[in-house]
């Protein structure tokens, strides 16, 4: 048996959940209130306390914009006595920031107890929902099953259909001795849907080659015939071959020495 659980959704949902307008109005103020919360962090960053190493490699906390305003306040103190002027006001300078400060750390809180709020009623409206949503999901998967079905057994007509009129192709191109497609009954299946015609409607070599009618003597003009392959280089080498005669060296006449030299001016072709 399944066990039944108190649902809590806290992820975002599917697009296509088919949901009330009630839940889509709940969801959409979860979902303003992050960015709000997201806005206002990033906006006011500056006012966060953060942890870093110091040399000591210890953990401090600072705020960058109280060590902003403290440094301009210890410039402007400097600047002060040297001139000899009184000290600046303090509060003036530091206590704007400060209350950004304290405004950030109530404030952030306060954001985030506004988004768990608008989630937990999302969810409770969700929670709600969920039998008459999942009813409505069950039947439209009963009907995508249907669906299913139906252009399963129209695949599988369709296939037997491609496969009858192949054999009846077969027969034909083979004047009789192949009753099937060739491969039939191979482990790779008879190949019936790489079945592909040439613009004139004759089957193509490619086609013919994965459908296994390669090497079986077929009736001419029923198939695409490649073009001979020519090597132009192959046939010039032959060519050279068949015409060639072989150059023979003739003795020449004895020369002046009394020895008989060959001469190079006594070649036959």
């Amino acid at each position: 048996m399944h066990k039944n659980y108190d649902a809590n959704f806290a992820t975002e949902p599917p697009a296509d959940l088919p949901t009330s307008a009630k839940v889509r109005t709940l969801r959409k103020t979860w979902r303003d209130a992050e960015a709000k919360l997201s806005d206002y962090q990033r906006e006011n960053s500056r006012y966060a306390q953060r942890k870093t190493l110091n040399a000591l490699d210890q953990y401090v906390t600072h705020v960058p914009a109280m060590q902003d305003a403290e440094q301009e306040l210890r410039e402007k103190e400097l600047a002060a006595v040297e001139a000899g002027k009184p000290l600046p006001d303090k509060d003036a300078i530091l206590a704007p920031v400060k209350a950004k400060v304290d405004e950030y750390a109530r404030t952030v809180p306060a954001l985030r107890k506004l988004v768990d709020k608008a989630q937990r009623e999302w969810s409770d409206a969700l929670k709600a929902e969920a039998v008459s949503t999942g009813l409505k999901v069950a039947a439209k998967a009963a009907e995508a099953r249907e669906e299913w079905q139906r252009l399963y057994e129209a695949a599988l007509a369709a296939r037997e259909d491609l496969e009858r009129q192949g054999a009846l192709f077969s027969w034909v191109a083979t004047a009789g001795s192949v009753e099937t497609l060739p491969l039939e009954g191979a482990s790779a299946g008879n190949q019936a849907e790489a079945w592909e015609l040439s613009e004139d409607g004759r089957l193509t070599t490619e086609a013919a080659i994965q459908l296994g009618f390669e090497g079986i003597a077929l009736v001419d003009g029923l198939v695409v015939m490649p073009e001979p392959v020519v090597d132009g280089q192959a046939e010039a080498e032959a060519e050279f071959w068949r015409t060639y005669k072989p150059k023979i060296y003739l003795a020449g006449r004895p020369g002046a020495d009394g020895n008989s030299v060959g001469s190079f001016d006594n070649w036959a072709y």
